[in-house]
């Protein structure tokens, strides 16, 4: 009897340590990504002072300052739940963008606008897992598009700090009303197309409260 109760302790153990493995990080690749980003704000601390800017000596230091908050938020959620590969890909973008202006710092002139966007980005994931029952990173928000005046429009989106490039990183499965897709906590540009009619890119932070998952939007139709 006391082999058989010993088989079932091991047994369910084994099982639990399981179900808790698919909750782990899978690999190291957001330390890579946190640590490279930190590399490139590191760097950019040096050549921030030079420009003689206070807009964006104040923008840099917004941004230094949230991802010394958030950057540990995420280790320690990845270590409860690991992040999805949607979550990781904004987080890797963002990374890329900072090692952009690194490199290419004097060839940038919008570095202020970069700034804050990224920031504002990070203050949504953070108020996010803070808002979060469980504090998961993980958590998405439904966003629900209308169009102000006619339907049939479809909506196409990408990163806020992305807004000088000409990329389309997003698009809806169905065209308006009622277009909606699931996105990870964040910064975005989402804008209207019909043919040849480009509606302009509107900024609009994507987070959620603790409350609510789902937010709606009215974009304005291309003229």
């Amino acid at each position: 009897m006391k082999n058989f109760y010993k088989f079932i302790l091991a047994f369910y153990s084994l099982v639990f340590i399981y179900s808790c493995a698919s909750y782990a990080p899978k690999d190291n690749n957001l330390s890579i990504v946190l640590s490279t980003s930190e590399q490139a704000l590191t760097s950019l601390a040096e050549k921030i002072p030079a420009a003689e800017d206070d807009n964006l000596i104040k923008a840099y230091n917004k941004l230094e300052k949230k991802s010394k908050e958030l950057f540990p938020a995420l280790e320690k959620c990845n270590k409860k739940y690991a992040l999805t590969p949607e979550y990781m890909a904004t987080l890797e973008e963002a990374q890329k963008t900072l090692r952009r202006i690194d490199k290419d710092f004097n060839a940038i002139p919008d570095k202020t606008f970069i700034f804050d966007a990224i920031y504002l980005d990070y203050d949504a994931k953070l108020t996010s897992i803070n808002s979060s029952e469980k504090n998961d990173a993980n958590t998405k928000i439904k966003v629900t598009v209308d169009s102000n005046e006619e339907e049939g429009y479809f909506v196409f989106g990408k990163l806020s700090y992305e807004k000088t490039l000409d990329i389309k990183r997003f698009r809806f499965n169905k065209p308006t009303n009622k277009a909606s897709q699931d996105f990870v906590p964040g910064y975005y540009l989402f804008w209207l197309e019909k043919e040849d009619r480009v509606g302009e890119p509107e900024l609009h932070l994507i987070m959620s409260n603790g409350s609510e998952e789902e937010k709606q939007l009215v974009l304005k139709t291309p003229k």
